[in-house]
Order: C-alpha cells, then sequence, then structure tokens
C-alpha cells in the first residue's frame, strides 16, 4: 500500500508539475534579484525565498532519483552529486556551517540558476527532426538566447542608465554573436551585474548554446536517445561514438584555458591600476574569456587601447594566444593534441626500451593540417604585411622594436575576429585597412569561437584556384582528394557572402550618407565576421542602422549557408540525372 502510495507522488505528471513551478518561481527570483534594487527587508524575504526554493529543488531532485530507483533504471550519479549539494546548502544555513548564513543569499541563487539551466536541458527539443533539424535547432538557439538577453539588459540594475530596446537588442546581439561592436561604454553604462550578463551572454554564445545544454543534458539526464546523439553529431560535427565525449572534453577544455588564461592575464598586469583585489580578478576573468570567444568586450574604456594597456606586451602575447586557440577549433585541437601525445609517448618508449617508435598513419586529420596551415600562414603574412606598412606610422611611433612586432602580431591575430584593438584605425595607411579586412573576412577556423568564412574556405577556394590554373580535375592535398560536397560548400559560402556584404555596405551607406563610404565598410565587414572592430562609428549610428546590424551579426555568426539549410528542405537523393554540359566562363 505505501509503495502504490509512493509510486503514485512520484507519477511523472507530479514530478514534473513539481520542477516547472520551482523553475518559473526560480525565474521570478532571478529577475527581482538581477533586475531591481531593493531595502533590507526585500532583500531578507529574497534571501528566505532562495533558501525556500533550494529546499523544493531538492525534493524535486530526491523524488526524480527515487523514480528512478522504484523503476530499476540506471542511476544518474551526477544528479546524486548535485542532490548533495542542496542537501549541504540546506543543512549548513541553520547549523551555521556555511560563511554566508547570514550574510548573502548568492550560492543559493547560483544554485538555483544552474538548476534552471540543467531542467531546460532535460528538455527533449528536436524531437521531430523534420521540424526541428540540426541547422534551425542552431538558429534557433541564438535567436532565443539574444531575446532573453536583450530583456535582461533593459531590466534597471543592468545598466546605470535606462537602455533602449534597440541599445539592449545591440548589445545582446553582439555579445551572443561574439561581436565585440558596442553602442554602450561597457565600464561607465552597465553596472558590475550587467557586466555579468555581458560575460555569460559572449560565453554562451562563443561555444554555442546547444553545447552548453548538451552537456548538462548528458549528466542530469541519464542515458541519451540515439536522436539526441545524432542532432549532437551533427552540431559538434563529429563522429557519433564520440559526441558525449567531444561535449565533455570542450567544456572542460574551455574553462581550463579560460582559468589560466584569466591568471596569465592578472600577473600581467599592475595592481596598482585597480581599487581592489576583486577589481583586479574580474578585471582578469572577463579579459580571458572574451579574448578565447573572441568577443571583444573590454570593461576598461576603450578597451585595450587604453594607455595603461596598448603599452603592455606581455598582456598582448596572453590575449593573442587566448584568441587564437580560441579561433582554431576544438576538435583541430583535440585531433593534433592528441598526434602530439602519441609522438611524445613513443619517444619516451623508445628511449627506456629501445624498441621502435610505433606509426599512427594519418593522425592529423587533413581538416587539422589546413588549419594548422592556414593559420600559421594568416598571422605571419599579416603581422608582416603591417609591419612593413605601417612601421614608421604615427601609432607605431611610441613603441620600441620589440614594442611594434608585439603591437602587429597582435592586430594580426585580433583582426581575425577577436575585436581587440592596440591601435588607431583611423591613423592607418589604406594598404594596411585592406589587408585588415582581408583578416577579417578570412577568420577563424570551423568548430571554433570564431566568424569569418573560415580558413578551411579559404584553403579550398585558393587549391581550387591553382588546381583550375593547372588543369587538373580533382583538388589535392596532402595526399587526399577533397570531396566535390566540401569543395561545393566552400563556394556557396563565399558566393553568398559576398553577395550579403555587398548588400549590407550598401544598405548601410545608404542609412547613414554622412559617414565615408570607408568607416562604412569596415563597420559591415567588422559585424559579418564578428571581428568588432571599428573606425569609430558604431556609437553615432542611427537606430535604424543598428537594427541592420543586429541582422549583419546574426547572419555572419550562424552563416548564410545554415540559414538556408535550416528552411530549405534537404533532398537525399533523385533517381534521375541530366546529361552534362560545359559552360563558357570566360
Amino acid at each position: 500500500m505505501r509503495q502504490n502510495l509512493l509510486r503514485t507522488v512520484l507519477r511523472k505528471e507530479v514530478v514534473g508539475l513539481a520542477r516547472i513551478t520551482v523553475i518559473i518561481l526560480a525565474c521570478f527570483l532571478f529577475l527581482l534579484e538581477f533586475g531591481y534594487q531593493g531595502n533590507t527587508a526585500m532583500a531578507e524575504r529574497m534571501d528566505q525565498l532562495s533558501y525556500g526554493l533550494v529546499i523544493a529543488a531538492a525534493f524535486v531532485t530526491l523524488g526524480s532519483l527515487l523514480r528512478v530507483a522504484l523503476r530499476k533504471e540506471h542511476q544518474r550519479k551526477a544528479e546524486v552529486l548535485w542532490f548533495l549539494i542542496a542537501l549541504f546548502l540546506i543543512i549548513g544555513r541553520p547549523l551555521g556551517l556555511t560563511v554566508w548564513a547570514e550574510t548573502a543569499s548568492w550560492p543559493y541563487q547560483v544554485f538555483l540558476v544552474i538548476f534552471v539551466f540543467i531542467e531546460f536541458s532535460r528538455l527533449e527539443i528536436g524531437r521531430n527532426s523534420r521540424l526541428f533539424n540540426p541547422a534551425l535547432l542552431f538558429v534557433a538557439s541564438f535567436v532565443i538566447t539574444i531575446a532573453i538577453g536583450t530583456a535582461l539588459f533593459m531590466l534597471p540594475n543592468a545598466s546605470t542608465r535606462p537602455l533602449s530596446l534597440t541599445e539592449s537588442l545591440f548589445t545582446a546581439t553582439s555579445a551572443v554573436c561574439v561581436t565585440g561592436l558596442s553602442v554602450l561604454d561597457v565600464s561607465q553604462e552597465l553596472t558590475r551585474s550587467g557586466q555579468w550578463l555581458l560575460l555569460i551572454l559572449f560565453q554562451v554564445g562563443g561555444l554555442g548554446v546547444m553545447t552548453f545544454t548538451s552537456f548538462f543534458a548528458f549528466f542530469f539526464k541519464g542515458r541519451s536517445s540515439l536522436e539526441e546523439q545524432l542532432r549532437i553529431r551533427d552540431i559538434a560535427n563529429t563522429s557519433l561514438g564520440s559526441a558525449r565525449s567531444f561535449i565533455i572534453q570542450v567544456i572542460l577544455f574551455t574553462l581550463g584555458l579560460e582559468l589560466f588564461g584569466a591568471a596569465l592575464v592578472y600577473f600581467n598586469t599592475d595592481a596598482e591600476h585597480f581599487p581592489s583585489f576583486g577589481e583586479h580578478v574580474f578585471f582578469s576573468v572577463f579579459h580571458a574569456i572574451s579574448a578565447f570567444n573572441n568577443a571583444g568586450f573590454s570593461t576598461w574604456g576603450n578597451g585595450m587601447y587604453n594607455d595603461l594597456l596598448r603599452f603592455n606586451y606581455p598582456l598582448m602575447w596572453v590575449m593573442a594566444g587566448l584568441i587564437i586557440f580560441g579561433g582554431l577549433g576544438f576538435g583541430i585541437i583535440f585531433n593534433f593534441s592528441r598526434y602530439v601525445r602519441f609522438y611524445v609517448t613513443e619517444r619516451v618508449r623508445r628511449l627506456r626500451t629501445g624498441t621502435p617508435c610505433k606509426r599512427f598513419p594519418r593522425e592529423v586529420t587533413v581538416s587539422t593540417r589546413i588549419v594548422l596551415k592556414t593559420t600559421v600562414l594568416l598571422l605571419v603574412l599579416g603581422c608582416a604585411t603591417l609591419i612593413f606598412l605601417e612601421w614608421n606610422r604615427a601609432d607605431l611611433a611610441g613603441h620600441s622594436t620589440w614594442g611594434k612586432i608585439s603591437v602587429t602580431f597582435f592586430t594580426s591575430a585580433a583582426s581575425r575576429t577577436a575585436g581587440f584593438n592596440v591601435v588607431d584605425f583611423n591613423l592607418m595607411t589604406m594598404p594596411a585597412i585592406m589587408v585588415t579586412l582581408l583578416l577579417m573576412y578570412v577568420g577563424g577556423s570551423p568548430g571554433s569561437t570564431a566568424g569569418g568564412i573560415k580558413t578551411t574556405t579559404f584553403a579550398l577556394a585558393t587549391l581550387n584556384i591553382f588546381a583550375t590554373a593547372r588543369g587538373r580535375r580533382r583538388v589535392e592535398f596532402a595526399g587526399r582528394e577533397i570531396s566535390n560536397l566540401s569543395m561545393r560548400r566552400a563556394f556557396a559560402t563565399i558566393v553568398l557572402s559576398l553577395i550579403f556584404l555587398g548588400i549590407s555596405v550598401t544598405v548601410v551607406a545608404s542609412l547613414e550618407p554622412e559617414i565615408p563610404l570607408l568607416p562604412v565598410a569596415f563597420e559591415c565587414f567588422s559585424a559579418f565576421a564578428t571581428v568588432g572592430q571599428s573606425m569609430g562609428i558604431t556609437a553615432s549610428l542611427g537606430d535604424d542602422t543598428r537594427l541592420f546590424l543586429v541582422v549583419i551579426m546574426f547572419v555572419g555568426r550562424v552563416s548564410g549557408l545554415t540559414l538556408l539549410v535550416s528552411v530549405l528542405r534537404q533532398i537525399q537523393t533523385t533517381p534521375y540525372r541530366y546529361p552534362k554540359e560545359d559552360i563558357l566562363i570566360n
């Protein structure tokens, strides 16, 4: 009898209703806490409500665990751990085991935010593959995140002055699309809460919303279905067997590298320039995450062009390293690191045992070879060209020889979608601006936090040019023939991007006739390639132009080809084939 009663209480509908209730109340609490200032009495009530919701969340989690136990399903170790954390927060308050027991409710609020994110990750989004194909799901995740960010930026506590809908939408889009263009002074017009919101948005946007939801779903939902793994495989561009491990590796690698980068930023900046230790730590964390995600946002006025930072050469190399790693792509990094690990392991084993090294044929994929070679080529040529063109120019006059090399290398790296700048682009020569536009247009690599048409697209187009000029029927690289599908996608990406950029420059130039064409083109290229660099016209643009730049940033982040794939019906095979005929090209 008791077991039947327990089964009734733990029915899926009952647990689900309790879960939805906690989620709604937690979201309401977060909006009140984040968006509005309150007095002491209100703060105490919010603290009590937070504590009560943690208790409710613990009961919901316990109910889910008991339901799994009664059905004799596989236990979720991560969810057990999450329940124990909730139990610690609940018991620690009356026993005085926690230092925040009587001072602040932020641990409960952090717990509830993660709880809500976990519960949303459980949702079976995309069950109907016809309606929610991977491309459409990818696009929808960005739209939803931008909408939430826009609403949060409009709350009173997010900014030092009321923000309009256009300002909030532009800022949220620029953050989620990791662009870096801003119509606000982040250091002056956003509160600390607003800056944290900005950081969260470009962290989520840089890695992709689906990456985060998949990570939590794998841990807290239990065993994932084959359909969900197929969807993650398509989004992450990896194999089916490694979809789960790939998502986990991405999250752990990102957090680890960002933490290491924050430490380097901290030790390469002078503590005297910050009013407190907390400010110094927040600056380091913010800029490390911004650099790795190629976002380009800064909490200081003028960003890296600030007089205290643009002569800090060690900091430039740290930031450039984070930018490069963020722009390589996770699949490329993991593939090359696996090769390096095998290479070192075999050499060590040969020294210890004297046996020959084992061979690992094709351990480094063709994609990895293309990305690494193209990235190095762009960095070196970009740096060398800028040194040649700008060595004696006014903006580099105050730097030493090592400083000029550091500045040009940083500019070469940051121009490929990062957005930070240590030079004034208005003082650069026209050839240097054109080189910067090319670096912007190419951008980073597939599967990375960067934008642009991607290094692989640029490399395949270049290989195709030389193959066609030499009369070869196939495009080959590193002992492999490039598939026809890859060549068609590269061609479609380039054509769509050039058409869209042409339309964008025309529209913005029409909306802002008083601004010269070069700054307009620079702004459009920067928005499309999610770079964030500007010639100083962003804040002076009208609302109509800002809204159009929102569209440019969004299309540039998700890519025009992905948008077409998400809305057009996919044709797998056709039962017929037409006769071939050559077309005159020139």
